[in-house]
């Protein structure tokens, strides 16, 4: 009976690691540790693919059910036409990290698995920023690759800015960046970016009221939804002498 306990100690291990080093997400040190102890595996679920490739699920039942994970996975496997055939892939699913967590495994699937045609963004976004003390409306046109993952392009704007007023006449000043732009966008494939990251350089230096010498801005966007943003950011002119931080609003 010891021997007998022994053996089926030593297989429960031996099948454990086993797992873990074939799985496409697997957890390490303390984060195994603790999802072992707290969301250890007790099922398994497997979706056999028309190409004879096969994914695997292990999965606590306390956390999920067989039905709420094909709820959520078929939808996803039924696109991923890129699906390696004749093979098996294992993810483990739990909730208490990302990497392991429903929406984690589904971005890791569609991201690598399911076609996505990349495609050309243009847009023509408009918005009014706060800049070291003044208001300044903003306009341009902007166009970015979308690729599978992330997407990068460039933008070309104008911060408007008015100077104080002689004779009572409006005054406009243009202020021309070239910028270079980085978006991507967490946990989902397909949606727009809603994060990016771009820097600039003042095209028209000489012409500027507003900044003098070079001059070159940093800034971060975020989308809240699909027409409106957030962006915040700096800008460094007088030959980086002086800064000024930049929170404004994007609308397209």
């Amino acid at each position: 009976m010891k021997n007998l306990t022994t053996t089926l100690i030593l297989f429960i291990l031996l099948s454990g690691m086993s797992m873990a080093q074939d799985l496409q997400n697997a957890l390490k040190g303390d984060q195994l540790a603790w999802a072992d102890r707290n969301s250890p595996v007790t099922d398994t679920i497997a979706f056999e693919l028309p190409n004879e490739g096969t994914l695997i699920l292990y999965y606590n039942n306390t956390e999920h059910s067989k039905e709420s994970l094909t709820n959520e996975f078929e939808p996803i496997l039924q696109k991923a036409t890129e699906f390696p055939e004749f093979t098996t892939l294992a993810y483990r699913v739990c909730d208490n990290y990302y990497q392991t967590s429903i929406s984690g495994v589904t971005y890791d699937l569609e991201a690598n698995y399911v076609p996505y045609v990349e495609s050309i963004e243009l847009t023509f976004p408009v918005g009014l920023d706060f800049t070291g003390g003044d208001f300044t409306p903003t306009v341009g046109f902007r166009t970015h690759v979308n690729l599978r993952q992330f997407s990068i392009g460039g933008s070309i704007t104008n911060t408007i800015f008015f100077p104080e007023r002689e004779d009572g006449n409006v005054r406009v000043n243009s202020n021309w960046f070239a910028n270079a732009e980085f978006a991507w966008e967490f946990g989902n494939v397909q949606k727009q970016r809603r994060n990016t990251f771009g820097v600039g350089y003042l095209l028209n230096e000489g012409d500027s009221q507003l900044f003098s010498g070079t001059t070159v801005q940093a800034f971060y966007k975020r989308k809240l939804n699909d027409n409106i943003s957030i962006r915040v950011g700096v800008i460094a002119t007088e030959n980086f002498n002086t800064f000024y931080p930049t929170v404004g609003i994007r609308f397209w």
